[in-house]
């Protein structure tokens, strides 16, 4: 998964089933949301009480809760009964999927293909994909940073086997690769502005060069979608304007809170935070093109042998513009 910068969506969290409290005598669907830092229209909506003001028509309140960086544990809590909406990127999505998930996807957005993509440092003589070969690069398993190799190995024609992967958590991925110890790093923008900005880096090959499908994906609990598929619509309208809201203008989203310390995005960072939010496009609901294409990257994932076995992902998709409705 990708955990997108503080500029970017980040991951909401809500309570099982929509826990509950009472307010003026009535009972309201308590959304536990991850903190969205100091970024974001998510930061903003938190400054201004905006999202408490979208979902109160609907019966439901904001509890800003903790944090996750990558989708896999936000997955696991979902499956566990803790939480009931998440965001990640549909290459975590198709393995947290396989595994029998309580969840399905009701929101996405194209993929972040200026933000994503495998980086070398600025005086590596490795100047094309194809220089790889007998070189090692970090990843993480069985999500967007996978994906991204293997896809960029697909596309330039490059044998996998002829590439070392190095599988590292993304804590663990930064210093290794600052200290030269793998020859390139295969991530995200939450990561690789940094790397760029921070480790003297240069993308090699970004996501539009790479041919990356992979876009993000917002998935809910199925006990919130059948109990409260109201709180979900506003959710997702909420979302889906407020991302469009960012794109247009990303400076305005940025260090919401504070302008100095580690949160706040600062000079070289602020500029390519910028560029990149400004290439994106909005959240939207998913329909058969959004779906195959998900369904390319499980059948992908499964020639690769990431996955072990095929996967339908339209079984785990909802049309959010019709939760609710009466079916015949």
């Amino acid at each position: 998964m990708r955990k997108l910068l503080p500029a970017l969506p980040l991951v909401l969290l809500a309570a099982a089933c929509g826990g509950t409290a009472t307010t003026a005598g009535q009972e309201q669907v308590v959304v536990r949301i991850s903190d969205p830092g100091n970024s974001g229209f998510l930061a903003a909506a938190k400054k201004d009480g905006s999202l408490d003001a979208a979902l109160a028509k609907v019966g439901a309140k904001v509890k800003w809760a903790g944090d996750f960086s990558v989708f896999a544990p936000a997955a696991q809590a979902i499956n566990a009964g803790s939480l009931d909406i998440a965001t990640g990127s549909i290459t975590a999505g198709v393995t947290a999927l396989a595994v029998k998930p309580s969840f399905k996807i009701f929101a996405t957005v194209p993929p972040d293909r200026a933000g994503e993509g495998i980086v070398v440092k600025n005086g590596s003589p490795i100047r094309s994909v194809a220089d790889l070969a007998g070189r090692s690069v970090a990843v993480g398993h069985g999500g967007t940073s996978e994906y991204l190799l293997l896809k960029a190995l697909q596309t330039f024609n490059v044998p996998v086997e002829k590439v070392k992967r190095v599988y590292l958590q993304p804590s663990q991925t930064a210093p290794v690769f600052g200290s030269g110890e793998v020859d390139a790093w295969s991530t995200f923008s939450t990561f690789l502005i940094p790397a760029v900005t921070d480790l003297d880096a240069r993308i090699l090959a970004d996501g539009e060069a790479i041919k990356s499908d992979n876009y993000v994906i917002y998935v809910a609990a199925d006990k919130l979608l059948q109990e409260h598929p109201d709180v979900v619509k506003a959710l997702f309208a909420f979302i889906k304007e407020g991302s469009a809201k960012e794109i247009a203008d990303p400076a305005a989203y940025l260090n919401v809170f504070t302008r100095t310390g580690p949160q706040a995005v600062q000079g070289e960072q602020k500029d390519l935070v910028v560029d990149i939010q400004k290439k994106g496009k909005p959240a939207q609901a998913v329909t058969a093109p959004e779906i195959a294409k998900y369904q390319d990257v499980a059948k992908f994932f499964l020639d690769q042998k990431v996955l072990t076995a095929p996967l339908d992902v339209s079984q785990h998709v909802v049309d959010v513009t019709t939760l609710g409705e009466a079916t015949s």
